[in-house]
């Protein structure tokens, strides 16, 4: 039961990983630049929202999902040795170091939500490069957060 156990959590944890980060990699990369060809700024805005608004309950259950799962995955590491001991060894630094990117990646992705895409129009096309510099920074810090889960793991 015990592997099983792991085994979903895992499976949970990058499912969860591939709803956030997935979110940014398919706007910035396959969506912005097909919709920005198409239409007008203030028509772009709205569709984006659009799309925002319906991947907010995923991005939801993806935190409770990675608080979950999460949890759960450091606790039966061996390599972690408490509460508190956030320099004890390699992996608590690893961890700790990537929590911290999780932090800047999910203020990063409310802070583009609720100040850059609300800005765009069709008179102000600063926001849009905003909006796009703020995706590409989720896409790669969302990469770097995936290696170093990899790293984690891997022990």
């Amino acid at each position: 039961m015990s592997t099983l156990l792991v085994a979903l959590s895992t499976c949970l944890h990058s499912l969860a990983t591939i709803v956030m980060v997935g979110y940014f990699v398919f706007t910035g990369l396959i969506y912005l630049p097909v919709f920005e060809r198409r239409m007008k700024a203030n028509t772009l805005r709205d569709l984006l929202e659009q799309i925002s608004a319906r991947l907010r309950p995923f991005f939801g259950g993806s935190l409770l999902i990675y608080l979950v799962t999460g949890t759960h995955l450091m606790l039966i590491n061996e390599d972690y040795l408490g509460l508190g001991n956030f320099l004890a060894n390699p992996w608590s630094i690893l961890i700790v170091v990537k929590h911290v990117l999780v932090l800047v990646f999910l203020g990063l992705a409310v802070f583009s939500e609720r100040v850059f895409l609300g800005k765009i129009s069709d008179e102000n096309p600063e926001a849009l490069k905003q909006f796009r510099w703020a995706l590409y920074t989720n896409m790669l810090l969302g990469t770097i957060i995936i290696l170093m889960t990899s790293f984690a793991q891997a022990g």
